[in-house]
């Protein structure tokens, strides 16, 4: 077990799907900006406290798909390293606990900064983080992850960032955190579009499980162009941030990841969807945090 491999450690940590966590916390700092002024030592905390929890995540997933047996050598997306032998069981399990630890920590000040509200989404952020895959109802082993990973890395994130640096909860905010855990339903549906048959097998009952490969395609496209197409709402009750609506020509690209999926043959083609939608978040951020300041 080469469990002191620092390259092994980023691999189980998934660094590409740390967008998912980043972008409502960028968006709701910069709206900040605009409602009241960037706190930065409260904008660092909620970044590095939404990291935290979402590598803390992925290394619980890891662990728990490995102990239920969800994760077989015919696994067709990225390796984990559990399963693989990498890295031992128990060392993964110490570290999702030390991730969420941090997690916890960090928190306390955020709780100084924005009161009892922030006691209330950091221990649900935990516990969800836990039950994605783990406990003795496994969210995504029930087809019951999508609403949490759409609020928790969406609208939750997003209007939490800016209430501890404002001390005021922005609709604004809410709106662009909406885009933003569209994008986490559109990562997860294509993950679990490419894993479908796979989590049929061993009893992981997603909704594309259950539903199959045309509701999976369903569920992708409507979530990336719904991510895509929200910003057009904001100029309607922010006039003065109305070059925010040109974030959604991101649609464009949106549309050619719509039409690879749904041409796909082979599972393995919509690694590479798994990775034009992450760099689509990426993207789709950038151009939000600049256009909101114009």
């Amino acid at each position: 077990m080469r469990s002191s491999n620092v390259g092994l450690w980023i691999q189980a940590a998934r660094p590409w799907t740390l967008g998912v966590a980043v972008s409502p916390i960028l968006m709701g700092t910069i709206i900040a900006h605009t409602e009241g002024g960037i706190h930065w030592l409260a904008a660092f905390a909620a970044l590095l406290g939404g990291m935290l929890i979402q590598i803390g995540t992925n290394l619980a997933n890891d662990y728990f798909d490995f102990k239920s047996g969800a994760d077989t050598g015919s696994r067709i997306g990225p390796q984990r390293v559990t399963q693989a032998g990498l890295i031992a069981p128990e060392t993964v399990r110490n570290a999702f606990i030390f991730s969420f630890s941090l997690a916890f920590l960090i928190g306390i000040y955020l709780v100084y900064r924005g009161g009892w509200p922030i006691v209330t989404i950091g221990l649900f952020s935990l516990l969800l983080g836990l039950i994605y895959t783990g406990g003795p109802f496994p969210l995504a082993y029930h087809g019951l992850a999508e609403l949490p990973a759409f609020l928790f890395f969406g609208p939750i994130a997003s209007a939490t960032t800016t209430y501890v640096q404002t001390g005021n909860w922005s609709p604004a905010s809410i709106i662009a955190g909406a885009a933003a855990g569209f994008f986490s339903m559109a990562l997860l549906s294509i993950n679990n579009l490419r894993d479908y048959q796979e989590d049929q097998k061993v009893g992981k009952n997603t909704l594309v499980a259950q539903f199959g490969r045309k509701f999976g395609i369903y569920e992708y496209g409507l979530s990336v162009i719904a991510a895509t197409t929200t910003p057009l709402v904001l100029p309607l009750l922010y006039p003065q941030h109305g070059m925010v609506a040109t974030t959604s020509l991101s649609l464009f690209m949106a549309l050619h990841a719509v039409r690879t999926t749904m041409n796909y043959g082979e599972p393995k083609e919509l690694l590479a969807v798994l990775k034009m939608t992450a760099k689509l978040q990426a993207i789709f951020t950038i151009i939000f945090v600049i256009t909101w300041t114009i």
